[in-house]
């Protein structure tokens, strides 16, 4: 509590005394374009005044991480008369450790918590003790948390309140003028976040009824507030160098926000990416996370299936993973384009409440793609894989014949796929059930077990060395 009241009180003091802070500059608009790598592209219409000759002007509470080598600044319809001499990021913020550093060699003055006031050189000062040469040139030592406050005489040359972007201007003209200023900054990123809700069980031969819905998460740890901002997003990975000596701190979000699902978003092709615009202003404030609804919530189909996932000679006996596939199409009451994110999926109840029963991450999804999200793992449904067979025919190929036994104990049916990866030049010489071959190493056994019984799947391949 004390270190609290010191750090109010010097912030009052800074804040009163007459310094070099920056006067405040109108902002007409801002518009501000979030990509998903940690990446923000900040454009804003602001009004300057300006004098002929040269002179500086400068905006203060820009993001404390721009990159100061994306900075761009232009007066529109000033062009001819206004030219930019010299560009600046300030970025040495006040701190009560930055003040002590400034302040060594300099009279201080501060009080202690029995109202004793103390004044002299400070010599040096740490988290624990403060060291300060009284006038009569003796040292004192005081011990910080027996200190109530500090009386600095005035902001050190150099110190800002906020981080500010500076530039040396040469003018032919005089009076108010618009600037346009864009700069790429980190410290701001998005994703999607989605709810889906699958009915109750439908007969195996039938597709499950789901519903769909989504949000974006839009997070903001800049070090900079945006009012009323007009916002983009851009779903797709950019490319970027990055600069392996810049320091990025992973700040902490500390507020949460939701908007309300009357957020409209418009979803269009640039490039080669995809944009979301949203169609009202938002606030973005520095250190929060917010909410908005990206679409209206779908209702769509698709099957459960489960999945039996194996690799060459492996044998293995294990539960099922379970999925569900959907088609991103419009026949399906879809048919959009689906930036990156988690998908938390939840299953209504035989009483109409909901339980969640898993979540899966998708990648960008383009429309007419199917989605496959995995669920879990199967309480009632194993498999075991036995490799029966294996014989050398010569030197150079051999024969491997496997056994594959699926066990449901549901007292439904259930759809199953066998997954088997095989490597080398291999040939099907014959199996117990029809397949698909999906690439040059990968088979696939649908397969359909009924209620409480076993499917015992098993074939026979040629293999050359």
């Amino acid at each position: 509590m004390k270190i609290h009241r010191r750090i109010f009180i010097l912030a009052l003091i800074c804040f009163s005394l007459p310094t070099n802070i920056f006067a405040v500059v109108p902002v007409k608009s801002i518009r501000i374009t979030i990509y998903n790598n940690n990446l923000g592209f900040i454009s804003q219409t602001c009004t300057f005044e300006v004098t002929k000759g040269r002179s500086e002007i400068s905006i203060e509470g820009v993001s404390a991480k721009v990159d100061p080598t994306s900075v761009h600044i232009t007066f529109p319809g000033k062009t001819s008369a206004i030219s930019i001499l010299e560009q600046n990021f300030l970025y040495d913020l006040v701190s009560t450790e930055k003040l002590f550093q400034k302040y060594i060699g300099e009279n201080v003055t501060f009080r202690l918590t029995n109202k004793e006031a103390i004044s002299g050189k400070l010599l040096n000062a740490d988290r624990n003790t403060i060291i300060v040469q009284l006038p009569e040139g003796n040292v004192r030592i005081a011990r910080m948390e027996s200190i109530s406050d500090y009386d600095f005489p005035a902001l050190p040359q150099g110190l800002i309140v906020k981080p500010t972007l500076e530039w040396k201007i040469s003018s032919d003209y005089k009076g108010k003028t618009d600037a346009e200023l864009s700069y790429l900054t980190t410290g701001m990123s998005w994703n999607a976040e989605y709810i889906l809700v699958l009915d109750q069980d439908n007969p195996p031969e039938l597709p499950e009824d789901f519903t769909l819905s989504s949000w974006i998460s839009l997070n903001n740890s800049s070090g900079a507030t945006y009012e009323n901002a007009k916002l983009k997003l851009i779903a797709g990975e950019i490319n970027k160098i990055e600069d392996e000596k810049r320091y990025r701190a992973k700040a902490k979000l500390t507020d949460a926000l939701t908007v309300s699902a009357e957020q409209a978003v418009e979803s269009r092709e640039i490039a080669d990416y995809y944009l979301y615009e949203l169609s009202q202003p938002v606030t973005l404030r520095d250190q929060e996370q917010k909410q908005v609804s990206l679409f209206e919530e779908i209702q769509a189909k698709g099957r459960k299936v489960y999945l039996f996932d194996n690799y060459d000679l492996n044998e293995r006996e294990d539960p099922l993973s379970v999925a569900f596939r959907f088609e991103n199409t419009t026949e399906n009451n879809m048919g959009m384009a689906l930036p990156k994110g988690v998908v938390r999926m939840f299953k209504r109840d035989t009483d109409g409440t909901l339980q969640f029963i898993g979540e899966d991450r998708i990648e960008h999804t383009s429309r007419k793609d199917t989605l496959r999200l995995t669920i879990g793992k199967a309480f009632d449904v194993r498999g075991k894989r036995t490799i029966v067979a294996r014989e050398m025919q010569t030197k150079r190929s051999e024969m491997i014949t496997v056994e594959i036994q699926i066990t449901n104990r549901k007292n439904v049916p259930v759809n199953v796929e066998v997954i088997d990866h095989l490597y080398g030049y291999w040939e099907i010489k014959k199996a117990s059930h029809s397949y698909t071959q999906k690439s040059s190493r990968m088979i696939v056994f649908p397969v359909k077990v009924n209620a409480d019984t076993s499917e015992t799947i098993s074939y026979t391949y040629q293999r050359k060395l």
